[in-house]
Formats: C-alpha cells, structure tokens, sequence
C-alpha cells in the first residue's frame, strides 16, 4: 500500500516538474526582428527563422500543405482530420507570410506584398535576390532595378535617388547604362497617378537626366501643395459651428413661409380701405386706381369751375372720353372683386 502511494506522488511529482517546465518554456520573451533592407540578409534570415520557430509557424516553409487524396475507405474521422490540418496549415501559413512582409522595409513591402503567394515562395524569392546579392553578382542588381516600383505612400524624388543609386552600382560592375534608357526606365516606373505628367515627359525630344529630376522636383512640390490648400479648407470649413442657427431652425412648425406677424399670432389680415383680407391698405390695388383716377379728374377740372353732368356732356369730346374712360376701369374694377 505504501509502494503504490509511494509511487503515485512520484508521477505526480514529475507531471508537476515537466508542467513548470512548459510553462517555463512559453515565459521566454519573443524575439525581435529587424526590418529588412536589403542588407545583411544572413543575419536577419537567422533571426527571422528562430522566430517563426518560436510562433511554431516555421514548419509551413518547409513542409507542403496536407492534400485531401484520402482514398474512399477513409472513415468520417479520418476525413475530418484531414480537413483539420490542411485548415490549420493555411492558417499557419497566411500568419508566416504576413510576418515576413512585416520584417520588410517599406521598399522591399510594396514590392513583394503585390506578388500573391505562400510564405515558402516568399521566402524562396528574397534568399534568391538576396543571398547572392551579398556575394556582389551582377544579375541580381539587373533584377532589383527592372523590379523596381515607384508608389506614391513615399516621396517621389526619394524613390528616384534610390532607383539611380541601383544604377550606379550596375555600373561600377561593368555593365553600361545608357542615360536615355535611365530616363524611360524611370518615367514607366512612375505610379498610375502621374499618368499625364508621364505622358508630357514622353514627347520631349531631349531629356537627361538632371533635368528630369528637376522637372520631377517641381511637380511633386506643386502636388504636394495643392493637397496642403485642400487639407486647410476641409478643416476650416465648419458651417454649423461657425454659422448661427438656420433659418430651417428657428422657423415656428406649422407656420408657412412669407407671413406677416399678425398671421403668426392668428389674426388674419384685413384691408381698411375695401374690407377685403389678404392685403393691408397701403398695397391696396382699388385704392390706387381711385388715386389715379381723381388725379386725372383734377388736372382735368382745375381750370374751369365745376358744371353740371348735362354741361359736361354737353362740352367738349375731351371730358366726354375721360368719364369713358372713368366708367370702364369702375366696371373693370367691380368685375375683379366679384371674382375674388
């Protein structure tokens, strides 16, 4: 009895020391990386290496993906599993690609992020540009200047120091670069946006290439100060924090527009001159014609003294067309109000 308890806190003694030492195992504190540049591709490759061990994801670069050609006898289990490490190798191998881009300069990131492809090619393709770049061959200057891309998130004349510097060193190994060629390599390099400036530089008959830089130099400064211009005027135009309240605001509900102060207290506006609403008396239209019509009638009548109706039509044709007249814009006069 006391041999098997004996032996029971023994295992249960060594379950506890290999539990601690897992445990101890994932304290260790993760590995930092270095960003690539190009440069010293050995040591950043052992780093990048010992940390993707330590994510337990550095199998995926050595390792091909687990196929489902499982034959027709396979039980249910059997094909769930299947399916359960093919998944977990996708996963494993989406989370290794994206940590090298990650490692990546901005540069070598737009350059290799546009190229869709696992983490093995991945990392098949920089040891092969890379590693025997160290070395000083001539090839991989070639390719790191024809895969060269000019993207608009970095400074254009920047980019274009960092393409001219690839073409000195392609010289100093031997290999001539003619300066036209130089100067059409980098136009066609230019982002989709500068697409009509890349145009304009095409139809120069003679280019070199100071004067490119420069003509470059000054677009890049005009972009850059249009965009300023419109940043400022989004930020400070504010018109409801600016501008008092609208009219839309402080217009009473239910109240219809273009009404007089009367109308908004609910008494109607009535004429004192014809008794009619709608209207106040200054602006009213009989009230005008009658002023019309006696002003006429006194520049008519202020020079002989007033006769009688009989007289009148009795004189001369003048006051007989004027009291027509008179008559017509009465009945014009009546007529209108019978309508309204």
């Amino acid at each position: 009895m006391q041999s098997k308890l004996r032996d029971k806190l023994y295992h249960q003694h060594n379950r506890d020391v290999s539990n601690s030492g897992t445990a101890f195992s994932h304290e260790i504190s993760p590995i930092e990386t270095t960003r690539f540049d190009g440069k010293n591709y050995h040591f950043w490759a052992e780093h990048m290496e010992l940390f993707l061990k330590q994510l337990q994801i550095a199998y995926v670069l050595t390792d091909p993906c687990p196929s489902l050609n499982i034959s027709s006898e396979a039980t249910s289990e059997e094909l769930a599993q299947a399916k359960v490490a093919e998944k977990k190798w996708m996963n494993d191998d989406y989370l290794c690609h994206h940590c090298i881009l990650s490692a990546l300069s901005d540069n070598l990131y737009y350059q290799f992020s546009k190229k869709a492809k696992t983490a093995k090619e991945l990392w098949e393709e920089l040891k092969l540009v890379y590693l025997y770049e160290e070395f000083g061959t001539k090839r991989a200057q070639v390719r790191k200047y024809i895969e060269f891309q000019i993207v608009d998130e970095r400074p254009i004349v920047e980019q274009m120091q960092e393409l001219n510097n690839i073409a000195d060193s392609i010289v100093a190994t031997g290999i001539m670069v003619d300066e036209n060629f130089h100067v059409s390599a980098i136009i066609s390099k230019l982002p989709p946006s500068w697409k009509d400036f890349c145009v304009k530089l095409m139809r120069e008959e003679h280019l070199p290439f100071w004067m490119l830089m420069e003509e470059i130099r000054v677009e890049e400064l005009s972009r850059n100060r249009v965009k300023q211009a419109e940043h400022s005027k989004s930020a400070n135009f504010d018109p409801p924090n600016n501008l008092g309240p609208r009219i839309r605001d402080i217009k009473r509900t239910g109240v219809p527009w273009k009404k007089r102060e009367s109308e908004m207290h609910g008494k109607p506006i009535q004429c004192n001159y014809c008794g009619k609403k709608g209207h106040i008396s200054k602006f009213c239209r009989n009230r005008k014609i009658e002023k019309a019509v006696n002003g006429n009638q006194n520049g008519e009548n202020s020079t002989i003294p007033a006769v009688a109706e009989g007289a009148i039509m009795k004189g001369n044709g003048v006051n007989l067309r004027f009291w027509c007249w008179v008559w017509i814009v009465q009945e014009m006069r009546s007529r209108w109000a019978r309508e309204r």
